[in-house]
């Protein structure tokens, strides 16, 4: 495989206060007692032919966010934008129409996400007669042959069901389905984690492929830290429906910031003794997105928190370019009232991070 392009500076997704609270009701009557507050307020730029990972653990809001994108879960509020187009985010389905073409999702179970009842040619031929972008018939055959032959699979592939694929054939069938519509960006949610480790290299590797030879752009959600490190130019931690650290893959997974950041990449394993980092245990539990803790919603967990930390959440700041992080440690005016002991666990993280390219 040829050596990865650097992604344009062009912006091709801007995504500004995206929210999603999800009302929580009781009674006959249904009346609204609270909210989830599954992601609260989160910025993303994606630059075309960028890969941007967005990491986290289950429950962080990750996947809603990615939904949210797409409108495939209404926002409560928000500002999405691909390129010069209207705020997204505020469309009606057919209003949306025009624009699913240029960015479409491939989903987390291979299994799940297609349709038993459909040959693989209906299920990526569908997208073709939606969009009108192929005539019934030997032309729309032709198509999605020539699509499934892109993704690796055999043009017989298109007279098939699913159910006699194996998961990272049905994963490739998905990516064909994306593809249909030849997008500019396409939201990948965990693609690989239902996969067998042998078959995840297999689909990141064509994902690098299509990337390099379309000019896609793709925003990565993933849990598997060593994944991201290998495939995104840039990553993005978010914690109870927040970003706490964004910033380039090697910036961030080199010499993270936030504390937990730091406890992520703490429990990647390392095969090599001397890539290996100290384990960074974690108090706690996730606290509940129904009633997150005042101030910075780490700090009940985080073993560097100090005065500010349980009183103002802290300002998704830059701290060097291209890297922001929110968290009071970095904030000039509470600076001088940090802690020694604090101070000393603020060093560089300690160990090279051998998976990135």
């Amino acid at each position: 495989m040829s050596e990865r392009r650097e992604p344009s500076t062009e912006k091709i997704l801007t995504v500004r206060e995206l929210k999603k609270h999800f009302p929580i009701k009781s009674g006959l009557l249904g009346a609204v007692k609270g909210h989830v507050k599954a992601v609260d307020g989160i910025d993303l730029d994606l630059c075309k032919g960028e890969t941007l990972g967005l990491v986290g653990e289950s429950g962080c809001g990750k996947t809603t966010a990615g939904r949210l994108i797409l409108k495939l879960v209404e926002p409560t509020s928000g500002d999405v934008r691909l390129g010069d187009s209207p705020n997204l985010a505020t469309l009606s389905n057919r209003e949306w129409m025009p624009w699913r073409r240029r960015i479409q999702m491939i989903f987390q179970d291979p299994f799940s996400s297609l349709n038993p009842r459909m040959t693989v040619g209906s299920i990526v031929g569908e997208a073709l007669a939606i969009h009108n972008l192929a005539p019934r018939g030997e032309a729309r055959r032709n198509r999605v042959e020539k699509l499934l032959e892109q993704v690796g699979l055999s043009r017989e592939a298109a007279r098939r069901f699913p159910h006699e694929f194996s998961g990272g054939q049905r994963q490739r069938i998905g990516i064909a389905r994306a593809l249909a519509v030849e997008p500019d960006i396409i939201i990948a949610d965990e693609p690989v984690s239902a996969l067998d480790v042998s078959i995840q290299a297999q689909v990141i590797n064509l994902l690098e492929d299509l990337q390099r030879d379309m000019g896609l752009s793709f925003l990565f959600i993933s849990h598997d830290l060593s994944v991201v490190g290998h495939l995104c130019h840039r990553v993005a931690v978010m914690y109870l429906g927040k970003i706490v650290e964004v910033g380039p893959t090697r910036a961030i997974m080199g010499n993270s910031r936030h504390p937990y950041t730091k406890a992520l990449l703490s429990a990647v394993p390392e095969i090599e003794k001397d890539n290996r980092r100290k384990r960074i245990v974690l108090e706690g539990d996730v606290p509940s997105p129904v009633n997150p803790p005042q101030g910075c919603h780490f700090h009940p967990r985080c073993p560097m928190r100090f005065g500010p930390c349980d009183k103002h959440y802290p300002e998704l700041r830059e701290v060097t370019p291209g890297v922001k992080v929110a968290c009071h440690l970095y904030d000039p005016a509470h600076q001088a009232a940090v802690p020694e002991p604090v101070r000393q666990l603020m060093s560089p993280d300690p160990a090279p991070v051998g998976s990135l390219g």
